[in-house]
């Protein structure tokens, strides 16, 4: 494992404790223009095709690895180049312990491709307002990243 790697797990962690305590404490209080997780620096909330969404302060969808933890990242090497690791203040965001990514396929904000998408790393879910995955929702056929971002 590289020195980057190592270095990028350490401050995960790191963030994992702090933003999993700023979602206990909020509840579910979120207007939907608020900050996510009632004020986890770093995420907003969009209106997207598959409800309200968590994205970046520049309005791209969050999605989260099934079964991805902070504890034991699956997303590295060229995972990061389809799925960049989503960062505020130089750590990447942890959304109800899980680490945040956005999807190379998105281009505007809102833009929820990566929704649902399996891809040789599992299966990508965009999360909610709250910061949970949207297990229930698939985008339209033709908006839908396949292959995660392979095209097949």
């Amino acid at each position: 494992m590289s020195t980057k790697n190592l270095t990028r797990y350490g401050l995960v962690a790191a963030a994992a404790s702090l933003s999993v305590a700023a979602l206990a404490a909020c509840g579910s209080s979120n207007s939907g223009s608020n900050n996510a997780g009632g004020g986890t620096s770093g995420v907003k909330t969009h209106s997207s095709s598959i409800g309200t969404v968590s994205t970046d302060t520049s309005g791209r969808t969050l999605y989260e690895l099934a079964g991805d933890t902070t504890a034991s990242p699956k997303c590295t090497g060229g995972c990061l180049s389809v799925w960049p690791a989503a960062v505020a203040g130089g750590t990447q965001i942890v959304l109800q312990g899980h680490p945040a990514y956005t999807f190379s396929g998105d281009s505007a904000s809102g833009q929820t491709n990566g929704q649902a998408v399996t891809d040789q790393w599992g299966t990508w879910y965009a999360l909610d307002s709250n910061g949970k995955p949207i297990t229930n929702a698939t985008p339209s056929s033709s908006t839908k990243g396949g292959g995660g971002g392979y095209g097949y």
